[in-house]
């Protein structure tokens, strides 16, 4: 068994080579595509919290002095929501942002950013190492808090169809995100043009001259249309990246962290994934043997 010692010297050369073990990861992804075809065919982006080690108050106890040093100095103020028992609020420490394949889910892309980070331009670097690996998803689910115009605009330009649920906003409060009317009712989508951009809606009769019309794809317009089936049956896969988190937290021990310092805790998030996918590749070699024998 190596020291203590031996494993602090260890993790600071992989940090010095972190380009290496970036490659490592890479190759094991690409080795699971090419086993599993449809591996990250339909992908789920979301964040979850990764509490410091250490204290982030600013003060050293009620009414005393302000603290002038922090034990993590990287890590900062975030909010999480409620999960089961636990509280939501503010919680001091990092954010695993992950993209998992909403078939197996496995984890495909991931970064570690501090808690004060917003999640929307984390989506744009996730699905850009996602085609680094060669894979190339057909659709993204993600919750409320990346409905945005950019993180929309981000996925299309990458030739992925968002799957968003929709915030409140004052535009939809006004009703624009809802499909065209006329007087014989609510017309129905009638298709989608990825590559034109919009998506089409027919009148109920057939009536109206025109019969048909052609939105502008956008955040109230996906081309995957919120109504439909389709959509509704992806964003349920959207559960997928919360059962990947569970499982890292709870069987792989990505928390609690015992490693301060943003490139330390990248590196745990790095090798604790890394086991997680070198031991999927592991059993699927082992079957492959079980079955030929």
């Amino acid at each position: 068994m190596p020291s203590q010692w031996a494993c602090y010297r260890f993790t600071a050369k992989l940090r010095a080579h972190a380009d290496l073990l970036e490659t490592c990861i890479a190759s094991v992804v690409k080795e699971l595509k090419r086993r599993n075809p449809l591996l990250g065919w339909d992908v789920a982006i979301d964040a979850s919290d990764m509490p410091a080690y250490a204290n982030g108050q600013r003060f050293k106890s009620k009414n005393g002095p302000e603290r002038e040093k922090y034990s993590d100095p990287d890590a900062t103020w975030g909010h999480r929501s409620a999960i089961s028992t636990r509280k939501g609020g503010g919680f001091y420490g990092y954010r695993l942002h992950m993209a998992v394949c909403s078939k197996t889910d496995l984890p495909l892309a991931w970064t570690v950013e501090t808690a004060s980070k917003n999640e929307g331009p984390t989506v744009a670097p996730l699905l850009d190492k996602l085609k680094a690996h060669g894979i190339n998803p057909e659709t993204c689910a993600m919750d409320k808090g990346y409905d945005t115009s950019t993180v929309h605009n981000a996925c299309m330009d990458r030739e992925v169809l968002p799957v968003v649920a929709l915030r409140k906003t004052p535009a939809v409060k006004r009703g624009e995100h809802k499909p065209p009317t006329c007087e014989h009712g609510e017309w129905t989508f009638a298709g989608a043009d990825q590559k034109r951009g919009a998506t089409k809606w027919r009148c109920p009769t057939g009536k109206c001259k025109p019969a048909s019309v052609w939105i502008k794809a956008g955040r109230l317009h996906p081309l995957i249309p919120r109504e439909t089936l389709r959509s509704k049956g992806l964003y349920r896969r959207r559960a997928s990246v919360e059962r990947a988190f569970g499982r890292l937290k709870n069987e792989w021990s990505l928390t609690p962290l015992r490693v301060r310092r943003i490139e330390r805790v990248r590196l745990h998030a790095n090798l604790t994934i890394l086991a997680q996918l070198a031991c999927t590749l592991h059993r699927d070699q082992r079957q492959i043997v079980a079955d030929a024998a």
